[in-house]
């Protein structure tokens, strides 16, 4: 099996944005603390098993950061070959990451932005992926769903620490970990160990809507042929899981919320300075998503809120360089100490 310590990561109470927003039961699941830094290490471990079962020796697979480095730590680990496929514009921390567990990379131009170029790249790679002993995984339920079985034990992590769960907010771009959670909590329900379905809230960067608008207004209408956003991991313009996505969510009355990109990295930044989780700009989506809710008045102030905090600020240093460069007291001085400062020692 392969195991590099994933799952039961931290869930804690906010201490400063609950505050800020009026909120009394605020939790921050950090899924940034998993072995690679991001979420997928749950997806990665049982999609690994997977293929150990079936004696598959390559991983095919494509990525935008997080899936690809899970999967190259995870096969690492189990002397599989991991061959990617890498989204145009990848962050260079991202594929280093890749490349130092031995991972093989290709970036295909257009790749994650294009509707067009991403699906003729995913028709190409699953009809590789059917020969000898390769095993195509992506995270999502429509091409890995074993893999993506994993994912679902952040809902039952979640009620294990919290009995009744008003509300969980979820960033979302193929579609993938927002039906986990779904499925997870749709589980728990069916064999008596929730009595009420939280209301799971899709939250999506405005530039890349596939799922939040039609969430929003209960019917499916979310094509899309480019991606806008500047969110890494969120550019997703292919329906993926989408529409698995949306009907569940309006069954069980989820809602749909489209941030910018603006106020998702302004939310990276408080996150960090003000409640000190280190996160990447995905991760602090959903965040962004809670501050629309409440705008909105769609959460009570008494309602147990989750948001995930899906992945480490160390995967996008582009917007940690945005995001020192907008702090109040973020730089390094080179005068050394002032006289004030060297009277007190």
């Amino acid at each position: 099996m392969a195991y590099l310590g994933e799952g039961n990561t931290p869930l804690i109470e906010s201490k400063y944005l609950g505050d800020t927003l009026g909120l009394k039961n605020l939790y921050f699941k950090l899924e940034n603390l998993n072995p690679t830094g991001s979420y997928k290490d749950r997806f990665a471990s049982s999609a690994v098993l997977d293929m150990q079962k079936h004696g598959k020796s390559i991983c095919f697979a494509t990525s935008s950061g997080n899936a690809g480095a899970s999967l190259s730590a995870y096969c690492a680990a189990s002397g599989i070959r991991c061959i990617i496929l890498v989204v145009d514009g990848i962050t260079s921390s991202k594929t280093n990451q890749m490349l130092s567990y031995g991972a093989e990379l290709f970036e295909i131009h257009d790749f994650g932005k294009d509707t067009k170029i991403t699906e003729k790249t995913f028709d190409t790679i699953k009809a590789i992926s059917e020969e000898g002993n390769i095993s195509l995984q992506i995270s999502a339920y429509k091409y890995s769903p074993y893999g993506m079985s994993g994912v679902e034990y952040i809902s039952d992590e979640l009620v294990e620490t919290i009995n009744e769960i008003d509300h969980v907010f979820v960033p979302a771009g193929g579609g993938g970990l927002i039906l986990a959670i779904a499925n997870g909590f749709e589980k728990l329900k069916n064999c008596g160990k929730i009595r009420c379905f939280p209301r799971i809230h899709c939250v999506q960067p405005s530039g890349n809507d596939t799922m939040a608008s039609s969430i929003r207004n209960k019917i499916i209408n979310n094509k899309i042929n480019k991606s806008k956003t500047k969110i890494s991991g969120l550019q997703v313009p292919n329906l993926i899981d989408a529409n698995a996505v949306i009907k569940k969510l309006i069954y069980y009355n989820g809602i749909g919320h489209l941030v910018s990109d603006t106020k998702i990295f302004k939310i990276q930044q408080s996150l960090a300075s003000k409640e000190g989780i280190f996160c990447e700009p995905a991760g602090a989506t959903s965040v962004a998503g809670l501050f629309r809710a409440v705008e909105n008045k769609e959460v009570e102030i008494n309602d147990n809120i989750v948001c995930l905090i899906t992945g480490s600020g160390f995967k996008d240093p582009e917007s940690l360089k945005c995001m020192i460069k907008s702090g109040k007291h973020n730089r390094i001085h080179s005068n050394g100490l002032p006289q004030s400062l060297k009277n007190i020692f």
